[in-house]
């Protein structure tokens, strides 16, 4: 079985390297869809979708009208600190790739024993800046060893 929970968020960010017009600042109506695949109990539930929403509660609220900001970003960090914004420090460049394996890397790190006591098999993680642009990344909870650990995000 597969379930899958929606999740709405904006956020700012921007990729001073990149040669295109998202070098500059600017900002998305994220849409997150992350789904898991198990075998229901036998009341026919893989995961409420409640549960589901208050382990991604936390992470969506810390970016939702937030500016994300890679850690070697520090122009930015200095401008947003002086105008008193809000923002999140990533420990990689806010990528639609990388927010979306850090959002798999998350829910690993913080339900992965929980989702597998449940029947979860198989995680996976959809992330869209635009209606026609997305990141996707799907990962087992059995066996799968993510490339790097995920580290915490610092939330200014």
């Amino acid at each position: 079985m597969k379930i899958a929970k929606q999740f709405r968020f904006e956020a700012a960010h921007r990729l001073p390297w990149h040669p295109g017009a998202c070098r500059h600042l600017h900002g998305h109506s994220y849409r997150l869809t992350v789904g898991l695949e198990g075998t229901p109990d036998a009341r026919g539930i893989l995961v409420d979708f409640q549960d589901l929403k208050r382990l991604l509660n936390p992470l969506i609220e810390s970016w939702d009208h937030a500016t994300l900001v890679a850690s070697d970003d520090t122009a930015l960090q200095e401008a947003l600190d002086v105008l008193g914004s809000r923002y999140v420090v990533l420990p990689f460049d806010s990528t639609a790739e990388n927010l979306c394996t850090y959002v798999a890397d998350y829910l690993i790190r913080e339900a992965g024993e929980w989702l597998r006591a449940r029947g979860v098999r198989r995680l996976w993680v959809r992330l869209a800046e635009t209606e026609t642009s997305f990141a996707e990344t799907e990962c087992a909870l059995v066996s799968d060893v993510r490339p790097q650990p995920a580290t915490h995000a610092e939330t200014h």
